[in-house]
């Protein structure tokens, strides 16, 4: 009886152990819950990108500002907007939220931003999937998704980058981007009368 009882606390052990491992695992959504979920879906330039620590000297954060050319959906807001988002170099340390979204200056980039809790700053919203690079294609501008992830460097084994192939990814065009934002957000919108 002993052995079965000191077995059972073990398992539950190892069980308790796991939940947070899953719990803290990258879920994708899907995309119109994603955009109705997001405070604003813009379009803009990233100009300006620092780092630094937080108040209790814990955790480094990069933080950007974005020149907004265009908001989709219902929304409108401000011509400037800064994000917040894990991660970044500050005196020689980095830190690496490893699976975060990577900010980085003069970029071309759709995002979907949602307030950090218990702030008013801004962040990606849904990891990596509130992030979109704009490419031409053609003559035509096509959002993909950003393959490149924080700590994607340090864990290839090769060492070839995710961006080195973006330029093959398919892509989806603004138009039918802000189509589909606007119909998840209309969604939401009749969701909310009910």
């Amino acid at each position: 009886m002993h052995r079965r009882s000191l077995s059972i606390i073990v398992t539950l052990a190892l069980v308790l152990a796991a939940v947070p491992l899953s719990a803290s695992q990258f879920i994708d959504q899907p995309f119109d819950r994603v955009a109705r979920e997001a405070t604003y879906v813009v379009r803009g330039t990233i100009d300006n990108t620092w780092s630094a620590w937080d108040d209790a000297h814990e955790v480094i954060y990069t933080y950007a500002t974005l020149k907004v050319s265009r908001y989709f959906g219902d929304t409108s807001g401000p011509a400037t907007l800064m994000v917040r988002e894990v991660g970044g170099t500050v005196d020689g340390y980095t830190q690496e939220a490893i699976g975060f979204p990577a900010i980085r200056g003069g970029e071309e980039v759709v995002l979907m931003l949602s307030k950090w809790d218990g702030s008013a700053d801004l962040r990606i919203h849904a990891y990596n999937q509130g992030k979109y690079l704009i490419r031409n294609r053609g003559g035509i501008e096509v959002l993909i998704g950003d393959p490149v992830k924080q700590g994607e460097a340090r864990l290839s084994h090769d060492g070839v980058r995710a961006n080195a192939f973006m330029d093959e990814e398919p892509g989806i065009t603004i138009d039918e981007f802000a189509g589909m934002v606007s119909a998840a957000r209309l969604a939401k919108d009749l969701d909310k009368r009910q």
